[in-house]
């Protein structure tokens, strides 16, 4: 199924040759040649995603090996492991069936069951989404006494909570990305998905002084998303709330009510950022520090919708003074 030491036919290979010629792939829907930014974006992303499986699984993967048997080990990977949205897995294997398909195209062997890989989305009316307030961070902060391992993760939260940035930057945050001026602290970031420079101002003086005096160690996404349940738990976030959780038996997230703890995974700290200080902050600077270039992804990455009497009623407030 997977191959350690031959480069041909390596999935890894086929994506990097993908993104190498963006430029000069015809766009069959338009007409137009070289694909979007975004899609470049998403390919580099992808491209990352199956160096971090590969690592998972310990082998490189041929495209003639990908089989029903691995498109499921990724699958579950995606969305237990990376603990991913449904939308976001289903665009993985998306980008994977899309890949292989290229190859096909170009007569790489590839084995036929690439044709049948089949993804997924979530529709909006389906989405649960889960934040962390301010009363449950003062709940988090106040916590005391937690052996080393949670304590570090109650750090990254903390840090998480009031940055707003995606667990992959969160993750390796390091003290050279500092400057601390008479009021706060500036973190400056380039964020890996996107390649966009930001700079996000932390006043609140519990983070402050963890980014100060007490910088967290480096962990581990998977390890991190565990870790900060057991945090939620003895913090007493227990609230019963709707969310998918893992089926033992089916393998696959099953919607249910559960306490809150024992749902909340690391993507949810950004979540939780954009959320508690929407409309406390104006939008695009919110959407400046969590990365997102449209305002209508923005609103439903929170699950809220723009009162369009805003828009008028901020407008007539400016033209009435001209």
């Amino acid at each position: 199924m997977y191959h350690k030491n031959n480069n041909n036919g390596l999935l890894l290979e086929q994506i990097s040759n993908y993104i190498k010629h963006a430029p000069y792939r015809r766009i069959k829907r338009s007409g137009s040649l070289g694909l979007s930014d975004n899609s470049v974006r998403n390919l580099m992303v992808f491209e990352k995603l199956i160096k971090d499986f590969e690592k998972h699984i310990g082998n490189q993967i041929m495209l003639n090996g990908i089989d029903h048997m691995l498109v499921n080990m990724f699958k579950e990977w995606l969305l237990t492991e990376k603990t991913y949205s449904l939308n976001n897995a289903g665009l993985q294997l998306k980008l994977l069936k899309m890949i292989c398909k290229e190859a096909e195209r170009m007569s790489i062997p590839v084995n036929p069951y690439t044709r049948h890989i089949e993804s997924f989305t979530q529709k909006s009316r389906d989405r649960v989404l889960q934040t962390i307030s301010f009363e449950e961070i003062k709940k988090i902060k106040s916590l005391k006494h937690l052996p080393s391992t949670l304590e570090n993760a109650r750090k990254w939260m903390l840090i998480g909570l009031y940055i707003g940035q995606r667990v992959s930057d969160l993750l390796i945050l390091n003290p050279s990305q500092l400057r601390f001026i008479e009021h706060g602290v500036y973190v400056d970031i380039t964020q890996q998905k996107t390649d966009k420079s930001v700079t996000i101002g932390v006043v609140d003086p519990d983070v402050i002084k963890i980014l100060k005096y007490k910088f967290p160690y480096s962990i581990s996404t998977q390890m991190f998303n565990r870790q900060i349940k057991q945090v939620c738990q003895i913090a007493r976030i227990n609230e019963m709330v709707s969310g998918y959780k893992l089926c033992p038996k089916t393998r696959r997230k099953k919607l249910g009510t559960h306490p809150k703890s024992s749902i909340i995974s690391s993507h949810d700290l950004r979540r939780s950022f954009a959320t508690n200080y929407f409309g406390k902050i104006e939008t695009p600077i919110l959407m400046q520090i969590t990365g997102h270039s449209k305002e209508s992804t923005f609103l439903s990455y929170i699950g809220t919708q723009v009162n369009k009497d805003t828009y008028a009623d901020a407008f007539m407030k400016v033209a009435a003074t001209l």
